[in-house]
């Protein structure tokens, strides 16, 4: 069954409008002797009117004489579900004020329209196309699209239980009850549902390995629509108050969907994308200002290792000179201490007769708290350089000597150290009085 035919003499001729869409009366064709001259305008066979009801539908349309060959136009036409839900959106389409013509055809044959609607001014076309049998989804992709080179606005229907091409294209899901009420849209409209922290500044859910509060990007998301009349559906689209939109904010458990919205759905998606977007940009700043803290702690740590292993390697490398030293200046023999310790400025205390007598290599920093300690003691330098250190921050009479001696080169990250040598650790544990507590 089609709607649409030829008439050899009044043309393009619509079975389901009252005046056949060009102003002449179905009785004069109907069940007539001879026949009409009505033909397909597809395969150019021949056509008669047929007129049934089919419950609440007074249903007029065209049907294909006996032995008709393969012809597109009768095989887009089959199916009275098909046939029905085309009655329906170009009826909607009409109550709208928009004219509706059935099976359009482009010139190059490149798509054809199941009902093609057309505003007043002319100035949009809207392909409303009934879709009841199997297609792929790169199959309805490729129609859509050549839709859209020939600037004409598509939506898809369908009554299939299971729709794999919903989300690929402006489509919607339909019902027709059993009881003969109005067509309902089940699936393919969507309202967005915003969500937010109480606090915008201070959003709630994970800071995304960050430190610190980040604002609130939203956390709303896409739900489908409660069903509703396939008349509103069809009303809204001529009105241009719902458009098919490529959702920004994907749902859990989908991404990269079309959905059928209003223009309040897009402003709160909208919103949400740009808190999305400021927030985004808000933490990547942090992460890089943190980042830079961590690399900047990590090298002072290392300076600080650093310092402490060059400390122990010039307080070992003066232990023998200094005793020598010592030995000639006081005549006995001098015990040096086997490492560092708080008390002597992390120095190594050197005693002669159980008293302290130098410390070698002392902090600089750590002299000016112990100025009257260190007063009377001699105080054991590895270098010029060393020992002015020592000087700036030492008593102004403090005696301070300077032992050249070959220092080896700087140790590795993790130096092979002697059997009973303290490792890095360790040193800065004793510094700080760690490994007493």
């Amino acid at each position: 069954m089609v709607f649409v035919g030829v008439h050899g003499e009044w043309g393009r001729i619509d079975a389901t409008q009252t005046d056949l869409g060009c102003g002449q009366d179905r009785e004069s064709i109907y069940k007539v002797k001879p026949p009409a001259p009505l033909t397909c305008y597809e395969c150019e066979w021949r056509l008669h009117l047929v007129h049934r009801t089919h419950g609440a539908y007074d249903l007029w349309f065209l049907r294909h004489a006996k032995n008709a060959p393969h012809c597109e136009a009768r095989l887009a036409g089959e199916g009275m579900a098909h046939h029905l839900l085309k009655l329906d959106l170009a009826h909607h389409a009409r109550a709208a004020g928009w004219s509706a013509e059935y099976e359009v055809a482009a010139p190059d044959r490149s798509w054809r329209a199941d009902v093609m609607a057309t505003s007043p001014d002319g100035t949009r076309r809207v392909a409303l196309e009934a879709q009841m049998s199997a297609i792929s989804i790169t199959d309805i992709e490729a129609r859509t699209a050549r839709y859209a080179a020939a600037d004409i606005e598509v939506c898809w229907f369908t009554d299939r239980k299971s729709v794999p091409w919903l989300d690929a294209v402006p489509s919607v899901q339909i019902a027709r009850p059993e009881d003969g009420s109005t067509v309902q849209i089940t699936a393919g409209a969507a309202c967005f549902q915003p969500e937010w922290c109480r606090d915008r500044a201070d959003c709630d859910w994970s800071n995304w390995g960050v430190e610190g509060a980040l604002p609130c990007g939203g956390h709303g998301k896409w739900a489908d629509v409660e069903p509703f009349p396939l008349g509103r559906f069809v009303t809204a689209i001529c009105a241009h108050t719902t458009r098919p939109h490529h959702q920004r904010v994907p749902s859990w458990e989908k991404s990269e969907t079309w959905r059928w919205i209003t223009a309040r759905y897009f402003e709160l998606e909208e919103e949400q994308v740009r808190a999305t977007t400021w927030r985004n940009q808000v933490r990547e700043r942090l992460a890089a200002i943190q980042q830079r803290q961590r690399d900047a702690k990590a090298a002072s740590e290392r300076e600080h290792m650093a310092a402490i292993e060059a400390l122990l390697q010039r307080q070992k490398a003066l232990a023998k000179p200094v005793v020598e030293f010592i030995f000639h200046e006081a005549g006995v023999y001098p015990n040096a201490g086997p490492d560092g310790i708080p008390e002597f400025a992390m120095g190594v205390p050197v005693y002669v007769r159980g008293e302290p007598y130098a410390v070698i290599c002392p902090v600089a920093s750590r002299v000016p708290a112990l100025r009257r300690r260190l007063a009377p003691l001699v105080l054991f330098a590895a270098s010029e350089r060393e020992r002015n250190r020592i000087a700036a921050q030492a008593d102004p009479g403090q005696r301070i000597e300077v032992l050249a001696v070959e220092l080896p080169p700087a140790a590795p990250a993790t130096p092979q150290l002697e059997q009973g040598a303290l490792t890095v650790k360790q040193a800065v544990n004793r510094m700080f009085g760690l490994d007493r507590m």
